[in-house]
C-alpha cells in the first residue's frame, strides 16, 4: 500500500516556480529545487517525474495565477474593452513590483528552454492560446458594443494585445520609469479606438 503524501503538492509547485523564475531553468539545480520545495528527491520525482515535467507544471501554475490575478478581469462573462484596460493596467501594476521586474515566467521559458524542448513549448503555447482566447472574447464583445474598432479583425487585435502584455512584462525587466509602461498602455488602448 502506498504511503499518503505528507506535503502540499501545490505549495511545492509554487516554490519550484519561484526557483525557476528567479534563477532560470538551466541554473536551477536539483538542490535548489529540493531546498525550496522541502521535498526529498524521491518525493519530487514521485510527484512531478522530472525537472522538465516540473517546469511544465510550473508554467501551467503560473498561467493559472495570471488568470486569477492581473488578468482576472478577462475571465468575466461580460468582459469587453473596460476589462481589457483593467488587465493592461493590472499588468503594469505588477510589472512595477520587484517580482514583476523578473519579467513574465512564460516569456522567460519561451526564450530560455522552449526552443529546445517541445513539451515546454507546448505548455507555454497553451498558456498563450488561453490568454488569446480570453482577449478574443473581450475584443469581440467590445466590437459588438461599439467600444472597440471593427477596422481590424478581432483575432488580429487579440494577438496584438497578447504581444502588448508580453512587451509590458519584458519592458519591466529594465526597470523603466512609470511613464514608459503607461505610454505602452495608452497607445495600445488607442489602437482599439
Amino acid at each position: 500500500m502506498a504511503r499518503p503524501r505528507c506535503f502540499d503538492e501545490h505549495q511545492a509547485l509554487r516554490s519550484a516556480l519561484e526557483v525557476f523564475w528567479a534563477k532560470g531553468y538551466n541554473a536551477a539545480s536539483m538542490t535548489d529545487l529540493l531546498d525550496a520545495t522541502r521535498l526529498s528527491k524521491s518525493s519530487l520525482y514521485a510527484s512531478f517525474g522530472s525537472k522538465q515535467a516540473l517546469v511544465v507544471e510550473a508554467i501551467r501554475c503560473y498561467a493559472g495565477q495570471l488568470m486569477r490575478g492581473p488578468l482576472a478581469a478577462l475571465g468575466r462573462p461580460d468582459a469587453g474593452r473596460a476589462e481589457i484596460e483593467e488587465a493592461l493596467r493590472a499588468t503594469v501594476a505588477v510589472a512595477r513590483t520587484e517580482a514583476g521586474q523578473r519579467g513574465c515566467f512564460i516569456n522567460n521559458c519561451l526564450t530560455e528552454i522552449a526552443p529546445h524542448d517541445a513539451e515546454v513549448m507546448a505548455a507555454a503555447s497553451a498558456a498563450i492560446e488561453q490568454l488569446e482566447a480570453a482577449l478574443l472574447a473581450a475584443v469581440r464583445r467590445g466590437q459588438q458594443q461599439s467600444a472597440i474598432t471593427v477596422s481590424e479583425p478581432p483575432e488580429a487585435l487579440a494577438r496584438f494585445l497578447v504581444n502588448t502584455l508580453a512587451g509590458l512584462n519584458l519592458a519591466a525587466k529594465s526597470k523603466p520609469g512609470p511613464e514608459r509602461l503607461d505610454d505602452i498602455v495608452r497607445v495600445a488602448l488607442r489602437a482599439l479606438d
